[in-house]
């Protein structure tokens, strides 16, 4: 049952917008209202909130903004809708239970137990699509009744019955056509378990006879020699003393004769006096820098004469002026005249008898002057030392004479060293034999003893030898009745594995068998199923029809007749040649049938659009009374029409609508 919807929706193309907010009772409901007033949006918006886009009467981009909510109750649980172009969701109770498109459409379907073609074939006629039912060929006709009724469904599931039999069946024919019971393998003569053949102890017998025969293959060592002693043994003392007089004779040889007679006395005040003559040149003194700075003081008066005498022509130079009275005459610059007249009679006076200087080089007077200033800083050095006089000797062979004199105190001691017996070549040599001869006879022993452990175990090895003789043939035997035993277990497992496999398979083939037949007697029971549906649904279908025709056409058309190839008949003539009234009240009359059959017991309602708009006054009137009638049998019933029937309640439709630029 319906209870409630909400709906907005824009229209782009023609910019319209409509929007609604409806409570749905139960019983027979008309809407009403002017044409284009939205009656049959209401209509789409139900049928869209329940089954998204694929309801909707045009595309989904010729809807804009389009929000919609729908409340419904189905089998005592109430649910709730909500859709948008892009989203979908759906809630039982206040709990939601799906979400998405597919989702929610998914969910509907399960809540109601039928999609949209069967919702629009049983619960609602559309505008314009209340013949549809009839404009159908038989065959079209059979096949939407058949998977409207659930006969497509049998159809399909008896025919994959039939598929899984029919597959089984050659499943079977495989297995039993590869299937051969195993054979048990003969047990050897003298068997014995190989797990009790001990093979490990005769293996390690045999691998010490391998590696006994190895070692008497190997070439023995010879018996080691005793070396010979050297005829004179020198110790390393010997040797130390020669070496110690042979080193003491060479700096004998080195040491430097005794030095004559030398004192230290004067060469500091020499060598102080060499050094400040060295590093402190003087070029000039005193007397003569003062000299050379007073020329150069002097120069530059003389050319400071020089210049205000060119200027004081220079600007003679420039004119004079003359009086017109008297016809005097006074140079142009007569201040600056007088000015630099002064300063040449001041410098005139000055130099009156003076002769002038050469230009002294300052260059070099700087020089000097800066090498006395150094030489200030030594000046008391060079007054001590200036008068010392050149020594004797130089400080290095003062050095080299103390030298001497140290050495002659180590020549007592080199003298008291005594010779060896030889040279240290010699006692070296004689030294080293000695040692060699030692390291040859501790290396004797060692081989000695080598040799005689060699010479045992090589006797032990023989004895042993022949103790193992007869192991590899033992071991053979041995291993031959091992690998026996291991092949006739090997053979035994794989023996009762394939039994095992074998009546595993058995007992699949039983099961599969089983199986098949009971697919075979699910086709044969939904086979009879098909036949009793038909055999219960047809005559009912025609039953309700037939009553709802003659209640709409007042007793005028009084049978519908609907048989096994679903053609069509109203009173015996066929469905096409009935007028269009005719025809429409034939086809709501089978809707309302399919309704009461099929879906009434799940979701009780039933929505028309204008389903009376091909009938006249009075035919209406009598579909209006049945569609009263059938409020005592269908819980809902809505209907949009022009006309006013006799509703339980009308939702009158007037301004619903608003543009939009």
């Amino acid at each position: 049952m319906l209870n409630h919807l909400t709906y907005s929706v824009t229209f782009p193309s023609t910019g319209r917008t409509l929007s609604g907010d409806f409570s749905f009772q139960k019983g027979f409901g008309a809407i009403t209202g002017p044409n284009e007033a939205g009656k049959s949006v209401i209509l789409e918006m139900i049928r869209y909130s329940l089954f998204g886009t694929a309801a909707l009467r045009g595309k989904a981009e010729d809807y804009k903004n389009l929000k919609v909510k729908l409340s419904f109750d189905v089998k005592g649980d109430t649910y709730t809708t909500q859709r948008t172009i892009t989203s979908a969701k759906i809630f039982r109770g206040d709990t939601e239970i799906a979400n998405g498109q597919k989702g929610t459409n998914n969910k509907v379907t399960e809540i109601l137990g039928f999609g949209l073609k069967v919702f629009d074939t049983a619960c609602v006629a559309n505008q314009g699509d209340i013949e549809k039912l009839g404009s159908m060929q038989p065959t079209e006709r059979k096949a939407m009744v058949d998977s409207v009724i659930g006969l497509s469904a049998i159809d399909d599931l008896a025919k994959w019955c039939g598929q899984e039999a029919n597959s089984l069946a050659s499943l079977i024919e495989g297995m039993e056509g590869g299937l051969v019971k195993p054979t048990k393998p003969e047990q050897p003569e003298g068997y014995v378990e190989s797990s009790k053949i001990n093979l490990a102890e005769l293996r390690a017998l045999n691998d010490e006879l391998n590696q006994i025969k190895g070692r008497l293959s190997q070439p023995r060592q010879a018996k080691p020699v005793e070396p010979v002693a050297p005829p004179r043994t020198v110790c390393e003392e010997e040797v130390e003393q020669a070496r110690a007089y042979e080193t003491a004779q060479a700096e004998l040889k080195r040491l430097p004769p005794p030095p004559p007679e030398f004192s230290e006395d004067g060469i500091d005040d020499w060598e102080l006096r060499e050094k400040i003559r060295r590093n402190y040149p003087t070029t000039m003194t005193a007397e003569q820098i003062a000299q050379a700075e007073a020329d150069m003081e002097l120069i530059r008066k003389f050319e400071r004469l020089d210049h205000l005498t060119k200027q004081h022509q220079d600007l003679l130079d420039v004119g004079t002026h003359t009086c017109p009275s008297c016809s005097h005459e006074w140079p142009m610059e007569a201040d600056r005249v007088g000015q630099i007249i002064e300063k040449l009679a001041v410098l005139k006076t000055e130099l009156a008898g003076v002769e002038r200087p050469s230009k002294p080089d300052m260059v070099n007077i700087d020089v000097a002057r800066r090498q006395l200033q150094a030489f200030d800083k030594v000046r008391d050095d060079w007054d001590r030392v200036k008068v010392a006089k050149q020594p004797q000797y130089t400080r290095q062979q003062v050095a080299q004479f103390q030298a001497a004199k140290q050495a002659q105190a180590r020549r007592a001691e080199l003298e008291a060293v005594e010779p060896a017996s030889g040279t240290s070549k010699e006692l070296n040599a004689l030294w080293r034999a000695r040692l060699a001869y030692e390291h040859e006879l501790a290396s004797y022993e060692a081989r000695r003893v080598e040799w005689e452990a060699q010479d045992s175990a090589y006797a032990k090895d023989r004895a042993r030898e022949v103790e193992l003789a007869g192991t590899p043939a033992s071991l053979a035997a041995l291993e031959k009745a091992y690998d026996q035993a291991k092949i006739y277990e090997d053979r035994l497992a794989t023996y009762k594995r394939d039994l095992k496999i074998f009546q595993e398979r058995q007992k699949e083939i039983k099961a599969r068998k089983e199986q098949e037949q009971g697919y075979r007697n699910g086709r044969e029971a939904l086979t009879i199923l098909r036949r009793l549906v038909k055999q219960h649904l047809i005559p009912s279908l025609n039953k309700v029809a037939s009553h709802y025709i003659s209640r709409m056409t007042g007793g005028q058309r009084n049978v519908i007749e609907v048989d096994e190839d679903f053609d069509i008949s109203v009173d015996g003539q066929p469905l096409n040649t009935l007028s269009g009234s005719g025809k429409a009240v034939a086809n709501l009359s089978l809707r309302l049938g399919l309704g009461q059959v099929l879906t009434n017991n799940v979701f009780s309602v039933f929505l028309g659009d204008e389903i009376d708009a091909s009938m006249d006054a009075d035919r209406a009137h009598n579909t209006a009374l049945t569609l009263e009638y059938l409020a005592s049998r269908i819980s809902q019933i809505l209907l949009v029409s022009h006309k006013y029937p006799q509703a339980d309640y009308y939702i009158e439709l007037e301004a619903n609508e608003k543009n939009i630029n």
